[in-house]
């Protein structure tokens, strides 16, 4: 529930609430690593200090005496307390026993010291008051005589400490409403290139897609968001483009067959006609409306290459046998033009896909061969296997296409200058690229001016 609401806020509130606790726990971890760097010190200064003072006084012990009861150790303690003011002084011997020979507290951990031949440390209530206590052992070559107990009282140390911890706190909340006002400025500056880049683009209609963002330089990401949408602005303008351009060709296509039909009937009607009169004007009629009606395939097509999911309806599709038909249509295509057609189809080549939608894919480019190539040229289809996938080639010795115009002839709707005077629409070679694309192929083209040019499609064999 709180994720919803918090996703409901605008994006500057959330990076000032973000901003604002990163800032904070950035504060609190400051601080906490502080005050855990400072009690830490103050332990290891006291251990150091305990250890260099306890080490001292058992090497008193060990070199002036081999028993921790006699004179000499009392006065070495007595001494050591009136050197070391505060300070909590004994030694225990290996039995457990103080130098008054009382049980001693610190008996289990003398005699674990004394074990290990290490001092260890403990924090322990002693007269009332909290000490860090240091067990040090007294040893000569091969003897333990005992150990020496050593404790500071520690008390000033928890109550610096505990003040500093609630100063902590104190600040800690004081940098609450200064932790979100910086954050809020923050997520501002963040922010507002974004909100005037937001302005910037509302202005921009289908009336004016030559208008560019105009800010001023700020971060590289905004700069980059700037630079991907003017770009996208200008494909944007280019497809607006070559959509009227393709309106008015279309309109050109259609409004062409229609005047045609209405001029030739107004004139069958004008008077009466002989049969063969009447004969002659619905043929040129019936001419007109087939070049219209394939107007309206062309255009159906497109829209259905663009917008139907047919990998559904993939079936196991004989490519070699499908190739051969599309050899017979390929030779009737070009016999108008005295188009020579070989072929060298390679038999018992599979793939996957529709059957219907790749014949007009191979169509599409065979047309353009046909169209684009001059009386008495020649057409080559090819169909081979080579690892793991099918080839088909078609190659012809037409027009050819320059270099900086091969990577847009795929665009719907483009025409190069040279074949702008051959009826079409721009529109084959952009169905075939989306049918194949969709049998996950690739079509490829090598072409140069006035030497012809050869399409390869790339499909995965089925076996």
């Amino acid at each position: 529930m709180i994720k919803n609401k918090f996703s409901k806020l605008s994006i500057k509130k959330q990076l000032t609430l973000w901003y604002s606790l990163i800032i904070f726990f950035v504060a609190v971890t400051l601080f906490s690593s502080f005050y855990l760097l400072t009690k830490q010190y103050l332990i290891y200064e006291t251990d150091r200090s305990l250890a260099v003072h306890a080490s001292q006084i058992a090497y008193s012990v060990a070199l002036n005496t081999n028993d921790t009861h006699d004179t000499q150790t009392k006065d070495i303690l007595n001494l050591s307390k009136t050197e070391i003011p505060g300070m909590f002084i004994e030694v225990v011997d290996t039995q457990g026993f103080d130098t008054n020979g009382k049980a001693s507290n610190f008996k289990e951990l003398s005699a674990q010291a004394l074990k290990d031949n290490t001092h260890l440390y403990s924090q322990n209530k002693i007269n009332g008051f909290t000490m860090r206590v240091v067990v040090y052992p007294i040893t000569t070559p091969g003897i333990a005589l005992g150990s020496v107990v050593m404790g500071h009282p520690i008390d000033v140390y928890e109550k610096t400490l505990a003040q500093l911890k609630i100063i902590g706190v104190v600040v800690m909340l004081y940098l609450i409403a200064p932790s979100i006002l910086i954050g809020y400025f923050l997520a501002k500056s963040a922010v507002d290139p974004i909100t005037k880049l937001s302005k910037d683009i509302n202005k921009i209609t289908s009336e004016n897609l030559s208008r560019r963002i105009s800010l001023p330089v700020g971060s590289e990401e905004v700069d980059l968001l700037i630079n991907n949408f003017d770009s996208l602005l200008d494909r944007l303008g280019k497809a607006f483009s070559l959509e009227r351009q393709f309106l008015g060709e279309m309109a050109h296509e259609i409004k062409t067959p229609l005047s045609v039909i209405k001029s030739n009937s107004e004139i069958t009607l004008a008077k009466l006609r002989t049969a063969d009169e009447y004969q002659k004007s619905i043929n040129q009629t019936l001419c007109q409306i087939d070049k219209l009606s394939g107007t309206m395939v062309s255009l159906m097509d497109f829209a259905w290459s663009q917008s139907t999911d047919f990998s559904k309806a993939f079936m196991e599709i004989n490519l070699s046998q499908l190739m051969l038909e599309i050899n017979n249509v390929a030779l009737y295509m070009a016999a108008p033009k005295n188009i020579l057609v070989e072929s060298n189809i390679e038999g018992n080549i599979f793939v996957l896909g529709k059957e219907e939608k790749l014949y007009q894919a191979i169509y599409n480019i065979i047309d353009n061969a046909v169209k684009f190539t001059p009386e008495k040229g020649k057409i080559t289809l090819e169909l081979y296997k080579k690892n793991s996938g099918a080839f088909i080639s078609v190659a012809d010795t037409g027009v050819g296409i320059e270099a900086e115009q091969q990577r847009n002839i795929f665009n719907r709707f483009y025409r190069t200058e040279q074949t702008k005077n051959i009826a079409g629409h721009g529109l084959g070679l952009a169905v075939a690229d989306s049918i194949i694309k969709a049998h996950n192929g690739l079509i490829e083209v090598n072409s140069k001016k006035g030497s012809g040019s050869t399409f390869i499609i790339t499909l995965t064999l089925l076996r």
